[in-house]
């Protein structure tokens, strides 16, 4: 992120091969404006990234009481979204909290029928990662479902938002590499694999991989998938198809790699675990245990820059 913000997109190509154009730009950007304005980059990144994180979660919380109609089950959705061993990200100098900000934001005007707010919404979340376009498929996959023309609006909203988030980063790096398919590419140097309908395969595969196997991600995969599919069932199409696209882009990227990272764009698998155990409050509080122990061993690796997700 530092070197995306210092160099610019253009310019961070590490002599490895490695380019900085494989990341969206809503932290680097932020980070970029504050070194503008001679403040340190590096301080501004982690107070961004917290306060927007702080301010996802909340609004994220009331999406979660909305949804279960049960103010207590939507504590129980922040624990678990705030304790998940990924869920630091949420206040490092990364895209997550901004993912996670604009994400519950138009979820917000979703459920308020607020077609121009939850476009804006969706558009930021896909400045910020590339699993914000789950939130155009999930409203495609909503109105297919339904049919129903009074949708239509906020339906083309998150379509357009979702998508036009990454027109207008593809836009800007034709611009400046001339290749709108830059981030695409790029993405190869940073362990994945190039786009091929071999990939779903090469994503299997990687859980035994024997040089970096994948066994960790696989498990929290298959669970958000057992979750997304429950969303689907309970909650309707939209819900559903916003939980399992992000796990659909890891098997199009051809590995598991960072899979504990990008489940946290599955949030309403969040939503589901947390209403599975409303009534169950020792596997509860077992869980969250657990999931507090496994963030905190991940933190640790992250500070002695071993990179954890």
């Amino acid at each position: 992120m530092a070197e995306i913000a210092e160099k610019g997109f253009a310019n961070s190509t590490r002599p490895d091969g490695q380019s900085g154009v494989a990341f969206q730009p809503a932290m680097p950007a932020s980070m970029a404006l504050a070194n503008l304005l001679g403040l340190n980059m590096f301080w501004a990144g982690v107070i961004i990234a917290n306060l927007i994180g702080a301010a996802g979660a909340a609004v994220f919380g009331r999406v979660a009481s909305h949804l279960l109609n049960d103010p207590g089950t939507a504590w129980r959705t922040l624990a678990l979204l705030l304790t998940f061993p990924t869920a630091f990200f949420f206040s490092a100098a990364y895209n997550e909290s901004f993912g996670l900000f604009f994400t519950a934001l138009a979820l917000t005007a979703w459920l308020r029928h607020r077609p121009i707010t939850a476009g804006l919404a969706s558009l930021g979340g896909s400045l910020a990662r590339l699993t914000g376009v789950a939130l155009g498929v999930a409203a495609a996959c909503d109105w297919v479902a339904k049919r129903d023309r009074k949708e239509l609006p906020r339906t083309l909203a998150l379509v357009i938002g979702s998508a036009g988030g990454i027109a207008l980063f593809w836009g800007f790096l034709w611009w400046i590499t001339d290749d709108p398919f830059a981030s695409l590419k790029a993405h190869s140097k940073w362990g994945r694999a190039p786009l091929s309908w071999k990939n779903p395969f090469s994503t299997i595969e990687s859980i035994y991989d024997p040089t970096l196997p994948h066994w960790g991600e696989a498990f929290l995969v298959l669970g958000v998938t057992v979750l997304g599919i429950r969303a689907w069932h309970k909650r309707g199409a939209f819900w559903g198809a916003l939980t399992l696209v992000p796990v659909a882009q890891m098997f199009a990227s051809g590995t598991l790699l960072s899979g504990h990272r990008v489940v946290l764009a599955s949030l309403p698998a969040f939503i589901e675990l947390a209403d599975l155990l409303r009534s169950r409050r020792l596997l509860f509080a077992v869980t969250l245990i657990g999931f507090t122990f496994a963030q905190l061993v991940l933190l640790n690796r992250f500070i002695h820059w071993q990179f954890a997700g």
